[in-house]
């Protein structure tokens, strides 16, 4: 079988790397690559070959070269890595083979303490917590075992404002081409999603070491429209009220977001208000209130503005928002846009689960896999995320369609809702979403399972009894609308 190594290093460490890899094999074949994404698609090219991964490092970069490992180990199934490390000390060299190293290659002022890993390490083993916070750069890490996106890095050997030369041949879009039309110029406009996550989640990891009480965010996210995102949110943010838990609801489509329709409040309330009193860049207690839309016993929505022209400036206060919901409830559910912001980027960043929801169509595996790596690079590893195949069972979701979605996720944990059908938008166009998940169908089945199980892994404790289907005929005090905004119990 043919022999092909991918080498990503520095352009002077190139020479001594291929000595080593012609070393191993003198009829390899050898590219040198600008990013870990492009050894990744040029390993998936290769899929046929007999493929390893070369990473340069020293002893600065050692915490990128963990990130690049881990990001190559979960793209690329069975691969080999190999770590020339030049002047890295013992715990290092160990930490690089704990952490996904094939073998390592210590050059310079440890060049004695060369050593090889038998068995190489799982996935599993490279989540595993390590120390934090680190820093590489110019970029904030919250964990070794996250997967940045290393394709905008400085080179290993350059300084941290380094920029990548004009020639670079595999690289992703610029950030700013990711952002959702954020205007040129301004602090906010010009932050690293990378950046916005990371510290989103270094401040949840340091509210959760306090010990206090601390509610977890599930953020829900989505490679395209039209697969049931927001409805999935709004069914899955009802059962957990009806399960008897405080359930906050965040719409952080701050654009065009129409969880309020969805959830059937009364008044539209715009997120504007959350920074009415802001001194010092902290949200005040009464702007949280005056911004919440109570829409039930137990269910409360913030979200998402009335001028969606001021959405890049809302970055910091969703994230003070969620850390003041932490507190006060006892689950947080995170629904988004298509295309990231800041305030998705903060509360993927900050998750403590992340649902990749997809559905029909023959883009959708691609889609899911382009989400799954973006979510990874902002800090997500695969062990938080679950792949979420949404209407199952209808017109063009079938079987095969399921597959190819959960293909493309490559993720262990997976859930299939049924699909609802009329029912499902009939029933929520007259704001009788309770009436709708505590309802005997395939729809409601699944949406109160999936829920039951989510709340449980994330220790959320309910009583199951609540998460079953009402008895026939009885409505739980369901209300409908009037025309003159009066309200009636009872069945219709």
């Amino acid at each position: 079988m043919e022999s092909i190594w991918l080498v990503y290093c520095a352009e002077s460490a190139y020479g001594r790397v291929r000595a080593e890899v012609r070393k191993r094999d003198v009829r390899a074949r050898i590219a040198r690559v600008n990013s870990v994404e492009g050894a990744v698609q040029l390993g998936r090219a290769c899929a046929a070959a007999d493929v390893h991964v070369v990473f340069g490092c020293d002893s600065q970069a050692v915490a990128t070269t963990v990130a690049g490992m881990a990001f190559v180990r979960q793209s690329l199934d069975g691969v080999e890595v190999l770590v020339i490390a030049d002047g890295c000390d013992a715990p290092s060299i160990a930490h690089l083979l704990r952490t996904g190293a094939t073998e390592v290659i210590a050059t310079g002022a440890s060049e004695d303490a060369q050593v090889r890993s038998e068995d190489s390490t799982t996935l599993e083993a490279c989540m595993e917590p390590d120390e934090f916070p680190q820093r590489t750069g110019e970029i904030a890490l919250v964990r070794d075992d996250m997967v940045p996106l290393e394709e905008l890095w400085p080179p290993l050997d350059e300084p941290d404002d380094a920029e990548w030369p004009e020639d670079v041949s595999i690289m992703s879009p610029p950030v700013a081409e990711l952002r959702d039309g954020a205007p040129a110029g301004g602090e906010e406009a010009a932050s690293d999603l990378r950046e916005v996550a990371a510290r989103a989640g270094t401040r949840s990891v340091a509210h959760a070491a306090t010990g206090t009480h601390r509610a977890p965010l599930v953020t829900v996210v989505s490679g395209r429209g039209g697969v049931g995102k927001t409805t999935l949110v709004a069914a899955l943010a009802a059962s957990s009220a009806r399960a008897g838990l405080r359930a906050a609801v965040l719409d952080l489509d701050l654009m065009f977001g129409d969880l309020p329709a969805v959830l059937g409040a009364e008044t539209r309330k715009g997120l504007e208000g959350l920074v009415a009193h802001e001194r010092d860049d902290f949200i005040a207690e009464c702007d949280v209130e005056a911004t919440a839309m109570r829409v039930g016993p137990g269910l409360t929505l913030w979200g998402p503005l009335t001028e969606g022209e001021k959405a890049e400036l809302f970055g910091t206060p969703i994230e003070q928002l969620i850390e003041v919901l932490r507190g006060a409830a006892d689950v947080i559910y995170a629904d988004t846009s298509n295309n990231w912001g800041d305030a998705a980027a903060v509360a993927i960043g900050a998750c403590d689960r992340c649902l990749i929801v997809g559905g029909s169509g023959e883009t959708s595996g691609s889609s899911a896999a382009a989400v799954v790596s973006l979510a990874a690079r902002l800090g997500v590893p695969a062990t938080r995320m679950t792949s979420v195949f949404n209407r199952i069972g209808a017109r063009g979701c079938g079987e095969e369609e399921a597959l190819r979605f959960e293909m493309g996720t490559s993720l262990r944990s997976r859930v299939r809702i049924a699909d609802g059908g009329e029912d499902v938008r009939g029933m929520l166009s007259f704001g009788k979403l309770d009436a709708l998940v505590a309802g005997n169908s395939a729809f409601a089945e699944s949406v109160r399972t999936f829920a039951a199980q989510l709340l449980g892994e994330l220790g959320c404790s309910v009583d199951k009894r609540l998460m079953a289907a009402s008895p026939q005929g009885e409505t739980r005090g369901t209300k409908f609308r009037l025309p003159w905004r009066k309200r009636s119990g009872g069945a219709r």
